[in-house]
């Protein structure tokens, strides 16, 4: 994870607490592998063991999870920065959605942006998640292009 974005955790929103993710993290995973509307973005990462969760959270570097303030995990942002240029992806436990959790927390991050000196924020999307890419636009994302892979997604970008 990038040195300056440490120094600054935890950051803290009006409603919400973000950390630097750690492998006490893993049972919201193995909840969010069980949620069939989580799974329907993600391309269906299911019926993982908890060792392969571990696993999967060690190699998660620039994974931050996102608490509320009664320390409730409630989802995980990736945030990588490479070259002024960082990539952001998010992942909130469907029981939270819909209440601008998501949205405040990457807002938070964007406004952060200049102290890590990063020029662009990039961000994909499955193309039928439509809820994901309100929160994008609502940022200020603007749509780029989009990308053929196992299923369609879209591009988003930011410029700072």
């Amino acid at each position: 994870m990038n040195k300056e974005l440490l120094k600054l955790l935890p950051i803290e929103t009006k409603r919400l607490v973000i950390k630097k993710t750690t492998l006490d993290d893993v049972e919201l995973l193995l909840k969010l592998d069980k949620q069939e509307e989580t799974q329907k973005n993600l391309g269906g990462i299911k019926n993982k063991t908890k060792e392969e969760r571990i696993s999967f959270l060690k190699k998660k570097e620039h994974s931050l999870t996102v608490y509320l303030k009664d320390n409730t995990r409630i989802g995980f942002i990736d945030f990588k920065i490479e070259n002024s240029i960082a990539t952001l992806s998010y992942i909130f436990d469907y029981d939270y959605t819909n209440k601008g959790y998501c949205s405040e927390a990457c807002r938070v991050l964007i406004d952060i942006s200049n102290k890590l000196n990063i020029s662009k924020i990039v961000a994909d999307v499955v193309e039928d998640n439509n809820p994901s890419r309100r929160v994008l636009e609502k940022l200020g994302f603007l749509f780029v292009k989009s990308k053929d892979e196992d299923q369609l997604f879209l591009e988003f970008e930011k410029r700072l």
